[in-house]
């Protein structure tokens, strides 16, 4: 299963890049975490001078963006944590550890691996499940285990949601806060920035060219359509957040020195000095419910997927019905592969009059049944508003057209 995952959601392992480079950098409880998930740490004989930079430029942003986002978290002044895209970093043992009410979120496969890290660091505990943030009930689920307030935590997932996602996402948290109180966190709205001042101190001048190699990974990775970013500034971010019903306050970061980074005492003292004056302009983001009423979330239904097929002289029809996220995905994956192994398919059609909802781990499926079979042999029926605007949105309508 584990599989499907990593090629429905190919961002899948760099969650365990995350974990890696924490305890690369010293990190106690990583180090603990990944002796127990049996991970092993990145292959370094022969790597280039270049390359090498890239990781040191890496290590200190994950370092900082991780403990950036612990020290808002308590500051925030909320006892309940609901960490989604939680991935495998040690989070949870470090906020556990200070008397925290701690839930984790992200794809079964990771929940699942977590529940390891629990049976054997922290008694067991049910503290991860499996969320997809842009299916309210999904969310709700997992912040009805914690009591009172909450505070949301997302770290590194922003960046990798299209329109649509976002949409859905947002208004799951808006409407969350509304209900429960406390507030959103993250790190993840200005993350580029993070990482070019940590590579211009570092780097100077051929910095702009480290977050190239960065972009090119990503985009291998997420095999997207459409790899524009969704917003075109901050103003445009803020915009659309009010219009989900949450207000914004953006902290500045200051004393970087206070959050005892191990990776900046490999800097020298100019470098230091550098990355402390050039984040002070740069933020946090914390957000909280406004007055007026959220929308309604885009991403609510219960997370189910319904699949019926039919198979005719090598042409198959599958109809589609409910939800079709990051959860359901590989279960549409996995009936794709056992049709395909067991019957010859020439044509492939996707009835999607039932269909409510698809995110980019869908579009990955349908990409791969578009890809057996070729163009002139794959067609979209029945297609709604809703999926056709995520077709535009994400660009997958030019594969597929409707």
């Amino acid at each position: 299963m584990n599989e499907l995952y990593e090629i429905t959601n190919p961002v899948f392992n760099t969650a365990k890049m995350t974990l890696t480079l924490l305890d690369s950098v010293g990190n106690e409880d990583a180090a603990a975490f990944k002796r127990i998930l049996g991970l092993e740490g990145p292959h370094v004989s022969g790597q280039t001078a270049e390359v090498e930079l890239l990781g040191r430029i890496g290590a200190i942003t994950i370092e900082m963006r991780y403990a950036l986002a612990n020290r808002m978290i308590e500051t925030a002044g909320n006892k309940s944590v609901l960490d989604l895209a939680c991935g495998y970093t040690p989070r949870v043992k470090y906020l556990t550890d200070k008397g925290y009410q701690y839930i984790g979120g992200d794809l079964p496969a990771v929940a699942e691996d977590m529940m390891r890290v629990s049976r054997e660091l922290l008694g067991g505990k049910e503290l991860f499940l499996a969320v997809d943030v842009t299916n309210g009930d999904s969310v709700r689920r997992a912040a009805d285990r914690l009591s009172g307030p909450v505070t949301i935590s997302c770290e590194g997932l922003v960046s990798y949601l299209n329109r649509s996602e976002l949409t859905a996402m947002v208004s799951n948290f808006s409407e969350l806060l509304a209900e429960r109180g406390g507030c959103w966190i993250t790190t993840d709205f200005e993350s580029d920035d993070y990482f070019m001042v940590i590579a211009r101190a570092l780097a100077g001048d051929d910095s702009g060219h480290f977050m190239d190699m960065v972009t090119s990974q990503v985009i291998k990775k997420t095999a997207d359509a459409n790899h524009a970013p969704v917003f075109a500034d901050d103003e445009e971010k803020l915009e659309f957040l009010h219009g989900l019903g949450l207000k914004v306050e953006r902290r500045p970061i200051t004393d970087l020195s206070s959050l005892g980074l191990r990776t900046l005492l490999a800097c020298t003292p100019e470098q230091q000095a550098a990355m402390e004056e050039a984040m002070s302009r740069i933020h946090v983001w914390i957000m909280t419910p406004a007055k007026e009423q959220a929308k309604k979330s885009a991403g609510s239904g219960n997370g189910g997927l319904q699949i019926e097929q039919s198979l005719e002289d090598a042409a198959l029809t599958l109809r589609l019905g409910g939800r079709l996220d990051s959860i359901s995905a590989p279960e549409l994956l996995g009936a794709f592969r056992t049709i395909t192994g067991e019957n010859t398919v020439r044509d492939i059609t996707l009835d999607l009059a039932d269909l409510e909802y698809t995110s980019s781990a869908g579009l990955r499926v349908m990409l791969l049944m578009y890809k057996h079979v070729g163009a002139g042999h794959f067609r979209l029926l029945h297609v709604n508003e809703t999926i056709a605007d995520i077709l535009e949105t994400t660009g997958f309508g030019e594969y597929f057209g409707s």
